[in-house]
């Protein structure tokens, strides 16, 4: 297929397949861009988590007004990722200032910051980031400054109610010219892998180009001929997922992460709710012992505004599944797959969606910056970015359990497979270069290909999870008292100002925002 894009056609209308459109309608004002879907299908509950580039997506890409935004979404913001038991270490975070850390070469003394944190400060409770003390002290991003006026620490993501959040997509796509067609689409008419048109019981579609927004149900990438999944060396493949009842003033600003027996838990603020839920592996337990150990996390992390059994049985809880894996071109002829219709890894780290709404920004910029047209040469340059990213998350979510131990056989099997030839490398050079990434190595290594998340994110991970470095542990390194004490105001004059200065939700919201 190749030619110029006048029309398209998404099928899926939930939040990516919104996105996608709003995405080509920002950038290509002339394209005419249509959502078909059963808009009458509830949506899914689960809570929808973010990392740092949701902001720059929906607020600057997007242009989609941030009071606005905050008024009818009603967002919780996450600063990290709190890894509040893994696999028996101590409790860390995973912050989306992570970068504050690391010191420069070109700074003052940088060598001795480095060795002072690998060796005291990756895991100090007394020495945060200001993400990690937004956690540590239940606070939102946002403060009064000297002056008294309202701002906000902008290294932060959001957890979303899906409802809320869909609602507001859907109002905006009619807002700016993308048609939604309340439709159900049964059957995908197809000459090899080209897209002819797509049908529902009483109408026909066409269009120059088909977006697959249908999530796991994949109904126009699963009649492409030449579409082939690359599935990840993961075993995890179900989920359950709950919601409990909880207060404002119960809002912990952080995706929360526990380990389990045959998985890990996830634990997510929304306005609304706490959603709950459990990722485990069915080749490792039944769904009866699973969802048992479900249960007694779910009555650990309860408030008392909860109901006291909120999951239920196995016929009334929420149930997920899925294969880690993606396709190897998103982009197949006609047809575009995105969002779960293209793959998924895990949950873990809460890529889905912001990784998706990336691809969808991404790809509107591709088609704009070459006139729409549509060619294999811009279709390879499509493709290679997603594979790009894919590659990347699997192999940072790799690293969670490369490092991991346990006394359960999931465990140790997870501990001992064999991941990727990068992430190899990557726990190479650290061992012997400690955390230098600034020096430009051979381009074998595959470090180049990175997306998302890029080395020193690896390093913040492998060194609370167990990862030592050769490099500092057999040369003699000297952390003057000079810098200490440097340090110590530094990280004191952040816990005051959080302290200080920072809103809770609850006062955000129910102080500023409403009063």
């Amino acid at each position: 297929m190749s030619g110029t894009i006048d029309d398209v056609l998404v099928v899926g209308g939930g939040d990516v397949g919104l996105l996608t459109a709003l995405g080509i309608r920002k950038k290509l004002p002339a394209v005419d861009v249509r959502v078909v879907d059963d808009f009458g299908t509830q949506v899914p509950q689960v809570g929808k988590s973010t990392y740092l580039d949701i902001q720059n997506i929906l607020h600057g890409q997007l242009e989609i007004e941030e009071p606005e935004f905050i008024d009818e979404v009603k967002p919780i913001w996450k600063a990290t990722v709190f890894f509040r038991d893994w696999c028996g270490t101590d409790p860390f975070h995973y912050p989306f200032d992570v970068s504050d850390t690391f010191k420069q070469p070109d700074t003052r003394n940088s060598s001795e910051h480095l060795v002072y944190y690998y060796d005291a400060l990756y895991d100090s409770q007394d020495h945060q980031t200001r993400c990690e003390q937004i956690v540590s002290q239940g606070k939102s991003p946002w403060y009064r400054d000297q002056n008294g006026d309202l701002d906000k620490y902008p290294k932060t993501a959001y957890h979303l109610n899906t409802r809320r959040f869909n609602g507001y997509l859907r109002k905006l796509c009619r807002q700016r010219g993308v048609e939604l067609v309340d439709d159900e689409i049964t059957d995908v008419e197809t000459t090899g892998s080209h897209v002819d048109a797509v049908h529902s019981a009483g109408s026909s579609y066409d269009a120059d180009l088909f977006v697959d927004a249908t999530g796991f149900n994949r109904v126009l990438r699963s009649e492409q001929a030449e579409a082939t999944f690359r599935e990840f060396d993961f075993p995890l493949d179900s989920a359950f997922n709950v919601r409990i009842d909880r207060s404002l003033d119960d809002v912990i600003p952080a995706t929360v992460v526990e380990s389990g027996d045959y998985g890990w838990f996830w634990h997510i603020d929304t306005y609304d709710n706490r959603d709950l839920g459990y990722v485990f592996a069915s080749e490792y337990v039944d769904d009866e012992a699973a969802l048992e150990e479900f249960r007694d996390y779910v009555a650990e992390v309860s408030t008392a505004d909860a109901d006291p059994d909120p999951v239920g049985g196995l016929e009334t809880v929420d149930k997920y599944e899925f294969t880690a894996g993606y396709y190897e071109r998103a982009w197949v002829d006609n047809c575009l797959a995105i969002g779960n219709a293209e793959g998924f890894v895990e949950p873990l780290q809460s890529t889905a969606l912001t990784a998706n709404a990336s691809n969808a920004m991404q790809f509107a910029n591709l088609l704009s910056a070459h006139g729409r047209i549509a060619d294999d040469d811009v279709r390879v340059a499509y493709n290679r970015a997603v594979e790009r990213t894919w590659e990347s998350i699997y192999d940072f979510i790799a690293v969670h359990y490369k490092y991991s131990y346990d006394d359960t056989e999931l465990w140790r099997e997870m501990a001992t497979r064999e991941y990727s030839d990068r992430l190899d490398r990557i726990a190479e050079e650290f061992d012997r270069y400690g955390y230098d990434w600034q020096v430009e190595r051979a381009n074998e290594d595959g470090l180049q290909e990175l997306s998302i998340f890029t080395v020193p994110d690896f390093y913040a991970m492998m060194r609370p999870l167990g990862a030592s470095s050769v490099f500092y542990d057999t040369n003699d390194f000297r952390v003057s008292n000079d810098l200490v004490r440097e340090l110590e105001q530094f990280y004191r004059r952040i816990r005051t100002q959080v302290q200080q200065q920072h809103l809770t939700v609850s006062e955000l919201y129910e102080d500023v925002l409403n009063g």
